[in-house]
């Protein structure tokens, strides 16, 4: 009888190891915690996972600012980045947030949840199980409201989230020492990610999605068999990432070319007639990670020329664009930019104002198609 309290006691006691240690978050580092919420005693916390190279995250974030105000008690937000700590703090002296702000550096609780695209967020109760998951933009109050009635018992911040400091937060960024170098990725799961350094333009992603950005099209035009579609790391040159054979240069280090041709399709035509473009001084971001803040329905750049601004528009709304100008400098100049894309008619009134025309119409459109170099 006592050898099975015995056991009873012992698993009830293991049982209880294993709730605390599952229903802690792991970070290399926090940051800062939230300027609006109670950090004691919580019912539900929220953890955003974000990056300051993704726009539509600072959307999200802003929604989740709005959630945070609304609910100041039993609900707490973190915003998780898998980004140098260094890095965010410098993104948050350009762009500050009132949310808490904890960084991730080797990935464990990414790791954990599974989390490879972002914007993406998990709801978790006191007792570390998790409610919801999904884009942070479509956390409701009503639905934290359903929640806080269903989820009783509270947690402190200091007990749900476990600060365990990085080994590796010490290495210091990889500085390229060539113009152009390429090293194979073999995480197959990874996004598409853009990190600008003090020298070279950091992409990584598969090679469609990279030949795409550094060739300004739409991933319909970037046509790759599976067995050379590889995930790599690129390191570019900034002064050359914006070279017209910038993409040919990645391609021949590959040892692959590639053979263009044309198709008639749907596509969206912006025609520049009597640019009336913004100058530089209109969006100061500063130094930060990302040149463009993408949401749901705009488009926000700093410094960017009209190519730029199309690659983006034509992500947004999954469809090719063709630009017309009589001078190249009205496309390959540099300017901010403030655009709508979500409603057609507002996009159109809204390019109308920069003396671009914008339609929705088929066109014969480039397309290009990846192939190995012939021996």
């Amino acid at each position: 009888m006592k050898r099975l309290q015995l056991r009873i006691t012992f698993f009830t006691i293991l049982y209880f190891v294993v709730s605390i240690s599952y229903s802690q978050i792991k970070v290399s580092e926090i940051i800062q915690e939230s300027k609006i919420a109670n950090e004691d005693a919580n019912k539900l916390y929220f953890v955003d996972f974000w990056a300051t190279w993704c726009g539509p995250c600072v959307y999200a974030k802003e929604m989740l600012t709005v959630l945070q105000q609304q609910h100041p008690k039993d609900f707490y937000v973190i915003s998780l980045s898998d980004e140098n700590a260094d890095k965010v703090k410098a993104y948050l002296k350009k762009k500050p947030s009132k949310l808490a702000i904890a960084v991730d550096f080797e990935g464990n609780t990414f790791k954990s949840y599974d989390i490879y695209s972002r914007p993406n967020g998990i709801l978790f109760n006191a007792k570390g199980e998790k409610l919801w998951q999904g884009h942070p933009a479509d956390l409701s109050s009503s639905m934290i409201s359903r929640f806080l009635r269903q989820n009783q018992n509270r947690k402190s911040l200091s007990k749900f989230v476990k600060e365990v400091k990085a080994k590796s937060a010490v290495i210091k960024d990889y500085q390229p020492k060539d113009d152009l170098e390429i090293k194979y990725n073999k995480n197959e799961n990874s996004e598409f990610t853009i990190s600008y350094g003090k020298t070279h333009l950091k992409l990584d992603g598969s090679l469609d999605k990279i030949l795409s950005y550094i060739s300004k099209v739409n991933e319909k035009q970037i046509l790759v068999k599976p067995v050379l579609n590889k995930n790599y790391t690129v390191y570019i040159r900034l002064s050359d990432a914006y070279n017209p054979s910038a993409s040919h240069q990645i391609l021949d280090k590959l040892g692959l070319e590639v053979k263009e041709s044309e198709v008639l399709g749907e596509a969206l035509t912006l025609k520049v007639r009597n640019p009336n473009f913004w100058d530089t001084n209109q969006i100061n971001w500063g130094d930060v990670s990302s040149k463009y803040l993408v949401s749901d329905s705009d488009i926000s750049a700093d410094n960017v020329s009209l190519k730029d601004v199309s690659y983006q528009l034509s992500k947004a709304l999954d469809i090719p664009v063709v630009i017309s100008s009589s001078n190249d400098t009205y496309i390959n100049g540099i300017h901010d930019w403030q655009v709508h894309y979500k409603y057609y008619e507002f996009m159109q009134s809204n390019f109308e104002e920069y003396g671009i025309k914008v339609k929705k119409e088929k066109v014969k459109y480039p397309q290009y198609i990846i192939i190995k170099k012939a021996p």
